[in-house]
This record gives structure tokens, C-alpha cells and sequence, in this order.
């Protein structure tokens, strides 16, 4: 899977979110399939609880009771050693269902742009990967 410049998609959708991660502030990223099932991460997981939870919260999905909202991204907050918040948000990329998790010590400003935009480079890079993929 890789494109006419070289980079697998891999390659790109690392540098999106290691972008992100370092222009919000953000501990680490994932990007993760609808059954909780990474696609890509980035940054330092600080707790082993946290790696573990992540995947379970993204399965329960609309089945589990919210513990906080901000305008309609599901926050879960988990008090490890320290204060961590987990922004966990399903999004859909080129019809497909994903979830991104955030991991945050706190909410980046200008939320919901930041999540719109983050969905656009993913969808078109896996769009671009689809269009240059042999069938």
C-alpha cells in the first residue's frame, strides 16, 4: 500500500496524527476501527491501564452510559497516577465507521475544528491510498 510518492499509507497516517498530537498538546492519538482495533498511534501511552481500557470503551460504544460530554464528544475521564483525560470520538471516513481517542491532560481549544480537520487528512489519505492501491 503505498502511493506515488512512496509512502505507505502507514507512513502518512502516522505523520497526521504525530502532527497533531504535537500542535495540541496531546499525550497520544489512536486511531482506532469501529471494534476498537488500532490503525494507527501515536505519543506515549503514560499508563498501562489506559493501553488496556482504550479498546474496551471503543466496543461499548453507544451501549455505554456517558460519563461526561462536550457538545457531543464522549469524554471519559480516568484518574490513573495523574489527571488523564480520554476524548473519545466515532467518526466516519470515506463510509467507514472509525473512533479517535485522544489522550489529554485537557480539552484542546477549538475542539470540534480540530476533530473535523483531523477526519478530512485521514479520509483523503485513505482515499489516496485507495485510488493508487493495483486491483
Amino acid at each position: 500500500m503505498s502511493n506515488a510518492s512512496g509512502l505507505t499509507l502507514e507512513t502518512r497516517l502516522q505523520a497526521i496524527l504525530e502532527e497533531t498530537r504535537q500542535l495540541h498538546k496531546l499525550h497520544s492519538l489512536l486511531l482506532a476501527d469501529k471494534n476498537g482495533w488500532p490503525v494507527s498511534h501515536v505519543g506515549k501511552i503514560a499508563h498501562a491501564g489506559m493501553a488496556a481500557i482504550a479498546p474496551e470503551l471503543i466496543r461499548v460504544g453507544e451501549h455505554a452510559v456517558r460519563l461526561g460530554e462536550y457538545n457531543s464528544i464522549t469524554c471519559i475521564a480516568l484518574v490513573l497516577e495523574d489527571s488523564h483525560l480520554m476524548v473519545i470520538k466515532d467518526i466516519e471516513i470515506n463510509g467507514e465507521p472509525f473512533v479517535l481517542v485522544m489522550d489529554t491532560a485537557t480539552v484542546p481549544k477549538g475542539m470540534r475544528k480540530l476533530l473535523a480537520s483531523l477526519r478530512d487528512r485521514i479520509a483523503l489519505a485513505m482515499h489516496t491510498d485507495r485510488e493508487k492501491s493495483p486491483e
